[in-house]
């Protein structure tokens, strides 16, 4: 899942808190009176290598996660069996974190003291450009399930995690992850795939059942021999590639864990059944790897990807090392009593 931090993690995170919210809190404050929520009492859910981790960082990334699922009606849990997916997810993101610190730790990249002051800025422009005042600052905050100390730690780890990469790919560090020409070819022969899809969006306010049922028509309308192509010009609402047959090439990890897991799952020429993620569902064709456009696009776009993916891989064996330990408190969240 390369750059998610800064992806839910844009990554990482996150502009990604753009639509994790909770009921507007207007309803219920006034602007003269509004106080945000302070949730600083709340336990710790779990340690990381003996860490705790505050509640308010957990909660962000519970909610961001949640509202990939449900965008924000919270009808979709009726069904609890999802409540693991989101916690595991959760959970990943979290450890993902501590794991990109330990790594800088010891590689001996830290954050300034212009650094720090850089990613104060920039939490400050986005606060006085988005919001008329501090009412509405607070009250975005409580939406989107953050409080100012958690949204100054995320602006730092973005800058973090993207100083210890330009460290670790530079000379200065060896460089500790290179380019060298045979590295990334060997990467790509062994470790890289061409695939194709059509994608069916669960935006919000649509109803999960009818693009349920579309999808498997699709399906099985190109299991009968209707032309997959001609069905994605159609219905695909990946807006990128719809009307291009050219497809993406992917690494393992690049993509949502159910899009990676088929995707590599398939053959050549093979086209999987209905593959569902949180956000919609697809239909993957893997492709012939086209070395033409490998050949042409080896430096600016796969190397790049070795470099992103030999950063991950660092930072996975982080996070196989690390010890957890659990509060009663982390089984005891749920979509539905997130606070």
């Amino acid at each position: 899942m390369k750059k998610i931090l800064a992806a839910i993690l844009a990554a990482l995170m996150i502009a990604s808190i753009s639509g994790c919210g909770r009921d507007d809190p207007e309803d219920t404050e006034t602007e003269e009176t509004y106080v945000p929520a302070d949730v600083s009492d709340v336990p710790s859910p779990l340690k990381i290598n003996g860490a705790e981790i505050p509640y308010a960082l957990y909660r962000y990334y519970y909610a961001a996660v949640k509202y990939q699922y449900d965008l924000g009606n919270d009808s979709f849990w009726r069904d609890d069996s999802l409540y693991g997916q989101v916690r595991e997810l959760t959970l990943y993101y979290i450890r993902r974190g501590a794991a990109v610190a330990q790594y800088a730790e010891q590689s001996g990249v830290i954050l300034s003291d212009y650094d720090k002051s850089k990613a104060k800025q920039n939490v400050a422009s986005n606060r006085y450009s988005l919001y008329e005042d501090d009412v509405e600052y607070y009250k975005a905050l409580d939406l989107y399930y953050l409080t100012e100390e958690t949204n100054l730690y995320l602006e730092e780890m973005s800058l973090l995690e993207e100083k210890l990469f330009e460290y670790l790919t530079s000379e200065e560090s060896g460089p500790k992850i290179s380019s060298n020409p045979e590295l990334v070819r060997r990467f790509v022969n062994n470790r890289v795939i061409r695939v194709d899809h059509i994608l069916i969006k669960n935006d919000e306010g649509e109803d999960r059942n009818e693009n349920e049922t579309l999808i498997n028509e699709l399906a099985q309308r190109i299991a009968s021999g209707e032309d997959f192509y001609e069905l994605k010009h159609k219905y695909s609402e990946d807006t990128e590639n719809k009307n291009d047959d050219t497809g993406y090439y992917i690494a393992e990890g690049d993509k949502s864990p159910q899009f990676s897991d088929a995707s590599f799952a398939l053959r050549e020429g093979e086209t999987s059944g209905v593959v569902t993620a949180p956000y919609g569902y697809h239909i993957i064709r893997r492709l012939t790897p086209d070395e033409e456009y490998i050949t042409e696009n080896f430096d600016t776009y796969f190397a790049p990807l070795y470099r992103q993916h030999m950063f991950d891989a660092a930072v996975q064996k982080l996070i196989d090392a690390q010890v957890i330990e659990y509060d009663e408190s982390y089984y005891a969240i749920n979509p539905l009593n997130l606070k």
